[in-house]
Order: structure tokens, then sequence, then C-alpha cells
């Protein structure tokens, strides 16, 4: 995701900052969180609780051990959010980057409306392949099994199932990266 051809990893971390400036949310839940990416941007005066959720214990160890320091509220909690849909916390924010398309729309939307609090913001990012294979080359060859989980998320149907879920669209955004893919951001706000 690093890889300069692909530029994913630089994109999500410039969003991810966006969206906590943005919203300064109290409790936040990031999906999927990998390696931490994006987790410096954590302003520790507006925002008192961080959870991170991941299906990799590996993922949520080394997320822990980059940041622990410097979040003081750093949760991590390992779970499959398409098996357990249940609540972790009433949060204020959940940002759900490059998730729906590994855990399904419905099962991602399903977590989300169990665990946003009222009036809570809800920020998804969808790949959009526009053409391009949706695992990039990048000589990373273990990179490329990530292909057979991977499914394109519809914005069309990702948008309705929000609504119908409690979602209301505030705004969304485009971005294009270098390999001709593109990253739909959609900010939804929980009634």
């Amino acid at each position: 995701m690093a890889n300069a051809q692909v530029g994913q990893l630089q994109l999500l971390n410039s969003l991810t900052r966006k969206y906590l400036q943005l919203l300064r949310p109290v409790t936040c839940i990031f999906l999927g969180i990998a390696g931490g990416n994006g987790l410096e941007h954590i302003d520790n005066t507006a925002t008192r609780q961080v959870i991170t959720v991941d299906i990799n214990p590996q993922y949520l160890a080394k997320t822990h051990e980059r940041y622990v320091v410097a979040i003081p509220a750093l949760q991590t909690v390992e779970l499959d959010i398409v098996q357990h849909a249940g609540c972790v916390t009433k949060s204020k924010m959940i940002w759900a980057a490059l998730i729906f398309e590994y855990t399904g729309v419905d099962a991602g939307l399903a977590f989300c409306a169990n665990n946003i609090a009222r009036k809570g913001n809800l920020a998804v990012t969808i790949q959009l392949n526009n053409g391009v294979t949706s695992v990039s080359n990048t000589g990373v060859e273990s990179v490329k099994q990530v292909g057979s989980v991977f499914k394109a998320v519809d914005p069309a149907a990702l948008i309705e199932k929000a609504t119908d879920a409690g979602f209301v669209l505030v705004e969304e955004e485009e971005n294009f990266l270098p390999n001709g893919k593109s990253f739909k951001t959609y900010l939804f706000k929980y009634q």
C-alpha cells in the first residue's frame, strides 16, 4: 500500500487526518486498523477513547506497540465484525477505510449501527478500480492473496443500505491514486 505506484497508505493517512481534525471525536473506532496508519493524528485533548478493531492479532499487537505511549486511551480489540456485530462501545466516530470490501456492506453497516452514538459520524472509504485490477502489482507476492477475498463495493448500494440503516449522507469526495484507481469517501451522520 505504501508503494509509490500505489499511494494508498499516504492517501489513507491524509484522509484519516482530515476527518479526525474535522470531527474531533470524543470516542472513535477504527475498523481494520492493520498497522495503525493515521493514528498519529489523534488529538488526545479531544479524543478520550480510541478503539482499534482488527481480525488479525499481529496487526493489533503492532498497533499497540507503535501507539500505546502516544495515545493513552488506545484499546485494541481482536474481532471479526462479520461474525460479531454486537456493541463494543457507542462511538462518536467510526472510521471504516477499505474494510467493507472484505466484510461486505451489510455486515459492516450492521456493526457500525450497533456501535455508533446518536448523531455520531461514520466515515467510509471504498476503492473504485476504474478498470484496474483490485490488487495492485507491487512486486510483493503475499499481497495478491487478498485479491481472492476482495469484493468491490457499489457506491449507490452503499448509500442506499446506509440510509436504510439510519445513516444520512453528509458529504462525499473522490481521490485518485497514481495507478488509476480512486478512493471514494462518504461521511454519514447517524440519526
